[in-house]
């Protein structure tokens, strides 16, 4: 027991950025298993519109902070400061904007979009704050909370049968709550810094835009074949795809975790160091990667039907295998990814992402008559081609810095 428990401090930080994302993910199979396949659809399209838009609230902004700061809390904290205004400010204008679209519901769209901003944009951008403040500690008891009371929802939403509007006015004050817990320890004020905005725009150097540029690019590509399953397909189909995507999406609370934990192991780390950072993390995701792949390829019409409860969406396996191997991509991209962001060479993915898009359009173009399946390969093909281009990238930049390392010596 006594080596259980210093295993787990010694992880608490990973094992609590899993815990999160895992109790997010695993409400999502709970409400799917009740809702009607509109009703799931209908919240799948907007959470993936929300998560589009909630992108330009966060552009890179969280490893930019970290970086561009050096890891200087108080910079940190002014920056954090600052981008959450703004991340506040589009969650705003965004809400009233809505109003006048031609939504099917408007309050379930407010409401899913709050839920994002809580559950993703709002812990991406503190998240820089613990990182530099050597507090992975803390923010790993509060995303502990966090995902118990998720798991409490998920198992309340289930027992009661709640309603999509029910779940997301709860799902939203569980967000809320993790808000105030996190503001408390930052000590930040909002409204101070919001009447004298103008005079810190000098926190913001030219640097930003290899971080907004590489954001843009990678929501592109990633995000372009779900926003057509979401607008052009219907919301029965919307469904098939997203049940699939969840349940695939395993794979990236993987790469999401431990591209936060080593991108600032990374920094002002030596070569060797990174290496074996690198071949550590490659060889643990892979492996778990690869396990998740063969019991998908096995069971994975029964985990469908599983989870979700309806043999509807056995019909999603197809779509489950062209997703997981996609994530892989994105996993080994990741981890050759992480070295880039952390040496300060963030711009140069921009071009190798703009490559994806004009592949994930292309595939659209040339597939889109066969629907989900088109967008799935088009998710797969350009995810690919990201992992295997920062591969080899991140291989060059460290060769390339070794060499200048022994010229210097």
């Amino acid at each position: 027991m006594q080596k259980i428990k210093q295993i787990f401090l010694n992880n608490i930080y990973a094992i609590s950025l899993y815990s999160r994302q895992i109790a997010g993910t695993l409400i999502l199979f709970v409400i799917a298993r009740y809702l009607s396949v509109y009703d799931y659809g209908l919240f799948s399209s907007y959470k993936a519109i929300a998560t589009f838009i909630l992108t330009f609230a966060c552009l890179g902004y969280n490893e930019y902070i970290l970086v561009s700061s050096n890891k200087n809390v108080h910079e940190v904290k002014l920056k954090i400061t600052l981008f959450l205004i703004n991340a506040l400010a589009i969650v705003l204008s965004t809400s009233l904007i809505s109003i006048f679209c031609p939504l099917d519901m408007h309050l379930i769209f407010i409401l899913v979009l709050i839920r994002a901003f809580f559950e993703t944009t709002f812990f991406a951008l503190i998240l820089p704050y613990f990182q530099a403040s050597n507090k992975l500690k803390i923010i790993s008891y509060i995303n502990i909370l966090y995902s118990i009371l998720v798991s409490l929802l998920a198992l309340i939403s289930f027992v009661f049968k709640l309603s999509l509007f029910k779940f997301l006015v709860l799902s939203c004050l569980i967000g809320f709550i993790n808000y105030i817990q996190c503001s408390i320890y930052l000590k930040i004020n909002i409204f101070n810094m919001l009447f004298k905005i103008k005079n810190y725009f000098y926190l913001i150097d030219k640097s930003i835009f290899g971080y907004i540029g590489v954001i843009i690019a990678f929501l592109l590509y990633s995000q372009i074949p779900s926003l057509y399953v979401s607008t052009f397909l219907s919301k029965e189909d919307a469904a098939l795809y997203f049940s699939a995507f969840t349940i695939a999406g395993i794979i990236g609370l993987l790469i999401s975790a431990q591209n936060q934990k080593i991108v600032p192991e990374m920094m002002k780390n030596t070569i060797q160091n990174i290496k074996k950072l690198i071949k550590n993390n490659f060889n643990f995701v892979m492996k778990i990667n690869t396990f998740i792949f063969v019991l998908f390829l096995l069971f994975g019409k029964q985990l469908l039907l599983l989870i979700y409860g309806q043999e509807y969406y056995q019909n999603g396996h197809i779509l489950l295998l062209l997703f997981t191997l996609g994530n892989i991509s994105l996993a080994l991209a990741n981890i050759y990814g992480a070295y880039i962001t952390a040496s300060g060479n963030q711009h140069i993915k921009i071009h190798m992402q703009l490559e994806a898009i004009i592949i994930s359009i292309l595939v659209l173009l040339l597939f889109n008559k066969y629907g989900v399946y088109a967008a799935s390969l088009a998710y797969l093909t350009s995810a690919t081609h990201v992992g295997i281009r920062y591969t080899l990238k991140t291989k060059q930049l460290l060769k390339q810095n070794e060499l200048l390392k022994a010229e210097s010596n």
